[in-house]
C-alpha cells in the first residue's frame, strides 16, 4: 500500500506521469531500491479503478499524465496526517510515509513520526512482556532490537526536522526520466511484416 499511498502524495504536487511518479517516489524514499515499472502502472491502474486518480491529458510528447480526483485528494491528506494503520508498524512503510511527507511538509512528517514512535513503543511493551518460551524470546528479542532501531531512527528523523523543518524538503525534479508508457492506442499499433 505504500507505493499507492506515496503516489498519491507525490499527485498532491499537480499532475504527472507514470516514470515521473517512479522517480520521485525512488528519489524520496531513498532506502528503496528499485520500483518495477510493471508496478507502477499497475498501481496507476488499480488507483483509477479506485477512483483515486483520473486522467489529466497527455505531454507535449503523449505520455498520459494522471491527477487526483477529490477521492485521492482525501486519501492522500490522511495518509499524511496520520502514524501507522495497525499496531503492528511495517519498517518499510514507516520509512516510506515519514520520508515522503518530509519531502512534502516537515510538519506532516513530524505527526507522523510521533505515530509511529508510540506505535513501536507500545510493540516493545508487548514483546518484552510476551516472552514465555525460549523459542518466543528469541523471536520476540528480534522483534524488540528491530523496534528499537525504529524508534532511534525517527528520532533522528525528528530531531533534524525540529531543528530546520525544511531540512528534507523536495520540489519535484525538473529532469524529465527517459521513458514512459504510451497510451495503449499508440502502443497497439500492428507491427509491419
Amino acid at each position: 500500500m505504500s507505493v499507492q499511498n506515496g503516489f498519491l502524495a507525490l499527485l498532491t504536487q499537480g499532475p504527472a506521469y507514470g516514470s515521473q511518479l517512479q522517480s520521485e517516489f525512488l528519489c524520496r524514499a531513498a532506502h528503496r531500491r528499485q520500483l518495477n515499472p510493471g508496478q507502477v502502472y499497475s498501481t496507476l491502474d488499480r488507483m483509477i479503478d479506485q477512483g483515486l486518480v483520473a486522467s489529466a491529458g497527455a505531454t507535449d510528447d503523449g505520455l498520459p499524465l494522471y491527477e487526483l480526483t477529490p477521492a485521492g485528494r482525501e486519501a492522500a491528506a490522511a495518509w499524511l496526517s496520520t502514524g501507522p494503520s495497525d499496531g503492528r508498524p511495517d519498517w518499510d512503510e514507516m520509512q516510506d510515509q515519514v520520508l515522503i511527507a518530509a519531502s512534502l511538509d516537515g510538519g506532516a512528517a513530524l505527526t507522523i513520526a510521533d505515530g509511529y514512535r508510540v506505535a513501536y513503543a507500545e510493540r516493545i511493551r508487548y514483546l518484552t512482556h510476551e516472552a514465555d518460551s525460549r523459542a518466543l524470546l528469541a523471536a520476540n528479542r528480534a522483534a524488540e532490537l528491530g523496534a528499537k532501531a525504529a524508534i532511534e531512527w525517527l528520532d533522528e528523523v525528528v530531531s533534524a526536522l525540529r531543528k530546520n523543518p525544511e531540512a528534507l524538503l523536495q520540489a519535484r525534479s525538473p529532469e524529465r526520466p527517459r521513458r514512459g508508457r504510451r497510451p495503449a492506442a499508440e502502443s497497439a499499433a500492428p507491427a509491419e511484416a
